[in-house]
């Protein structure tokens, strides 16, 4: 029987994983073994790989390595000869040449930005397969010494005195009343008190916001880089809970904004010239907010301070008795671009180089809302806070306008949803240019403390929320939990107040056992099955408002499937490409009943309307 053209296409697949890389992570001079599979009766006569290897083009030619079912495995070893070793694969068939990138299939030769890549500079952690990020707002979250709390009338600041709220299920206050300055007095012993909860929850790395001495609760407004907060426990509580984490086995990343200091930081006075001024010699702030001056990094002293110096900054919290693991990067989109003086592609390369010497496998995160495709090539951030990618898309694929553009009235009104082939094309804009070692890293959320909570928006329920945690398995990357979410925590949209409620330890209500269920049951599967751990993905089904993902490692295969349809849908799915066959039974990871059937050799499924499911699929 004759193949059609775009079905044994469809089959084609290869990837940066050790499903298709003998070694993902090598070092320079090693040989590596690389795979691409297709069905075995697929009208191929030959397979080449492309690459450059100083700067020739070279074709070695892959050879039949296996057959596993329907499926042709061929494959060709690599001497890998520099950092950035780049490939695509050519399929010769009768009267007609194919090239496949990580951007797919065209019959015209492609560009390289979207090649394969393997590198050598081991960018990603070892601790990153399988890996949960949870992100924490210290001062929401824990109250471990109520001695070291903010008291009302303790200081003023901007024009506002503090206040300190009487009860930790106080409803925060609003913005032109608290003024960022409504204390409830978590610390970094709160923190290192609920460590238990964390490790119970599955949790392998903690994210905090900015920690450093600063007069406001969310203290990107820094007074003494070189200092933590004495209300969060000083530099003595960061050093025990760094301890405590670690013996734990979770990692640990700090907040900084090296963009802009606090207006009461002791440069503004002593180091006048650190900071940008315009022609009238006044400061420049960040986004017009005077408590937030703008350094200027045409200083040496400064870049001393910051990277540079043995003491500086970011190298002194990578050091014992601190030992961070990384750092996360407030507004690092704008950081160091000011007008005329534009000097951030000079200075991260800098900066990163700088925070790996101190220590090789330190994880570095930019927070960028958009396209950061420069960034993430392996030698500057191993992420960005994921909107990009994954949380712009997961918002607005569920229901919300997208979270930069309803910032602006006039798009606002005109904003849609968007449908599952829209998700796949915003997603592979990001991921098809990034080789799969940063691909792993990506950290991917869909709520922060600069966004409302998802479940906190109007049209928001359950099922919509449980598909957003759902997706968090369908794409490559690292889960990111915004504390509090897994126990359905109140809040509002509007305001960055309505996402900084404090943490409800004593909730147990049917709505936070619902979303901690969800909860424990992504993070198990994460970090306990290869396919979510560090496993490939391929689209298996995109049309109208359903999604279906195969997550796959060999023969541990997963179909994640996602529905934002109004009503029930049958689909059928085309399963011998990722290696499967059929369900493994009718209930899915999550409890949820699968009604499915042999449908002329593919799985038909009855989709309900708004439902997710995560399938384990039978392989060949």
């Amino acid at each position: 029987m004759e193949v059609k053209v775009q079905d044994w296409l469809d089959s084609v697949y290869s990837d940066g994983t050790e499903g298709f890389v003998s070694d993902p992570d090598p070092d320079i001079g090693d040989k590596v073994i690389v795979a691409i599979r297709m069905y075995e009766d697929a009208p191929v006569k030959r397979v080449f790989l492309r690459r450059i290897v100083n700067g020739a083009e070279e074709y070695p030619e892959l050879k039949l390595m296996h057959v596993i079912g329907s499926l042709a495995y061929y494959a060709v070893e690599i001497t890998v000869n520099e950092i950035n070793n780049a490939y695509h694969f050519i399929l010769v068939c009768d009267r007609q040449l194919y090239f496949y990138t990580q951007a797919g299939i065209t019959t015209y030769i492609p560009a390289c930005d979207t090649d394969f890549v393997i590198r050598t500079d081991h960018v990603k952690p070892a601790w990153v397969d399988g890996a949960v990020f949870y992100q924490i707002f210290p001062e929401r979250f824990a109250c471990g010494r109520p001695e070291l709390s903010v008291q009302t009338g303790e200081y003023e600041y901007m024009g506002h005195e503090c206040i300190h709220m009487d009860s930790w299920d106080a409803v925060p206050l609003s913005p032109d009343k608290g003024m960022g300055m409504d204390f409830y007095g978590g610390d970094l012993y709160g923190i290192i008190d609920r460590i238990p909860y964390l490790k119970e929850l599955g949790i392998t790395a903690v994210y905090l916001n900015p920690i450093f001495a600063s007069y406001s609760t969310h203290k990107y407004d820094c007074i003494d880089y070189f200092h933590v907060d004495e209300h969060f426990g000083g530099d003595e509580a960061l050093a025990k809970l760094s301890e405590a984490l670690h013996a734990q086995d979770i990692k640990l990343i700090l907040d900084i904004s090296i963009n802009h200091t606090g207006i009461r930081n002791k440069w503004i006075k002593e180091k006048e010239e650190f900071y940008l001024k315009d022609k009238g010699g006044r400061l420049k702030c960040w986004c017009g907010f005077k408590s937030l001056p703008v350094l200027d990094y045409r200083n040496e002293e400064l870049r001393e301070l910051i990277y540079r110096g043995e003491d500086s900054v970011l190298r002194k919290w990578l050091k014992p008795p601190y030992s961070i693991d990384g750092w996360r990067f407030d507004v690092a989109d704008v950081f160091a671009r000011n007008d005329d003086i534009q000097l951030a592609d000079e200075l991260w390369p800098k900066i990163c180089r700088a925070i790996r010497e101190e220590k090789p496998d330190a994880f570095i995160i930019g927070e960028h809302w958009g396209d950061c495709n420069e960034y993430l090539h392996g030698d500057m951030w191993n992420t960005p806070m994921n909107y990009f990618g994954y949380g712009r898309v997961i918002r607005q694929f569920v229901g919300l306008k997208d979270l930069f553009l309803e910032r602006n009235p006039a798009f606002d009104e005109a904003q849609n949803g968007i449908t599952a082939k829209e998700a796949v094309c915003m997603t592979a804009r990001h991921y098809d240019r990034i080789p799969q070692a940063i691909a792993d890293c990506q950290m991917n959320l869909f709520d922060s403390h600069d966004i409302s909570r998802l479940h906190n928006n109007t049209g928001i329920g359950f099922e919509e929320f449980k598909t957003a945690v759902i997706s968090q398995l369908m794409w490559t990357g690292i889960p990111c939990i915004y504390y509090g979410d897994e126990k359905a925590i109140d809040g509002y949209a509007g305001h960055d107040a309505g996402c900084r409620y404090p943490m409800p330890w004593d909730k147990d209500d049917e709505a936070c056992r619902r979303h901690m269920e969800v909860y424990t049951r992504m993070i198990r599967l994460r970090k306990n099955e290869p396919a979510f751990a560090k496993g490939g993905r391929k689209v298996v089904y995109a049309e109208g408002r359903i999604l279906a993902v195969a997550r796959f490692m060999h023969d541990n295969i997963f179909l994640g499937l996602i529905s934002m349809e109004d009503e029930d849908r049958y689909i059928r799915l085309k399963l011998d490409t990722t290696g499967g066959t059929e369900p493994i039974g009718n209930i899915d990871e999550f409890g949820e009943t699968v009604e499915w059937m042999d449908d002329d050799g593919m799985m038909g499924i009855n989709v309900r309307a708004h439902a997710s499911y995560v399938i384990r699929i039978k392989a060949m």
